[in-house]
């Protein structure tokens, strides 16, 4: 029998942890300009259980490679609106400076989710060991993530527009030092195919600096 309180909390916590931190965006001067561009196979090995491998390349603003990686995960369903999952990345991250960097990083997932006629909340709290997703200063610090995620499912249509807000807490610090906003859509090709295109804008709260990323995924599932 599906719970009927813990999923409308997960819709009302969200909204009160996105109001609370809203007031922590600043006014940024300096912008830079990002492409980052992905293909995502993703299998149901098991009851409940699901696997996925994502390649992923991500360019500068003068289209050169930055950085790209390899990761592979692990998603399993704890009930029908709640999952857990790992993942694994294999990331070689482009220096124009020094050396190219080669790094091994892991991520640990819970994510929640509330469907509300045709809108669906999703809350996901994820754990790192690294400045996720992106390396822009040496900083191995880890992170606990909070990204409140909201699909509308539009009627008659293929299309499933997208916003999303998520903030990075920084455990040594204890402090938010970075927010990223997300707006998109994702168009369902057919049964095993859709492709994704989103932008988005992270604020580095302490660095008055922005990035703005054009993300472009490709998804596969069996």
């Amino acid at each position: 029998m599906k719970h009927k309180y813990f999923p409308k909390a997960i819709v009302g916590i969200t909204i009160l942890i996105m109001l609370a931190l809203l007031p922590l965006q600043g006014n940024c001067q300096e912008n830079e300009w990002n492409t980052w561009t992905s293909i995502e196979v993703s299998k149901q090995i098991a009851k409940k259980l699901d696997f996925s491998l994502s390649p992923e390349i991500r360019f500068t603003d003068q289209f050169e490679v930055d950085e790209y990686f390899i990761e592979a995960g692990l998603e399993y369903r704890l009930f029908d609106f709640l999952k857990v999952g790992g993942k694994y990345r294999y990331l070689v991250n482009e220096r124009e400076t020094k050396s190219t960097e080669y790094f091994n990083r892991v991520a640990f997932d819970l994510k929640g989710n509330y469907e509300i006629k045709r809108f669906d909340f999703q809350l996901r709290t994820r754990y790192t060991n690294y400045n996720e997703l992106d390396t822009d200063n040496d900083s191995k610090d880890n992170y606990l993530r909070y990204r409140l995620k909201l699909d509308y499912d539009l009627p008659k249509s293929k299309i499933t527009p997208n916003v999303g807000i998520e903030f990075f807490h920084q455990l040594k610090d204890q402090e938010i030092d970075k927010v990223r906003y997300t707006i998109g859509a994702e168009y369902k090709i057919n049964k095993h195919h859709k492709v994704g295109l989103d932008y988005l804008v992270q604020d580095y709260l302490k660095d008055d600096y922005r990035k703005n990323i054009i993300a472009l995924e490709y998804k596969i599932s069996f």
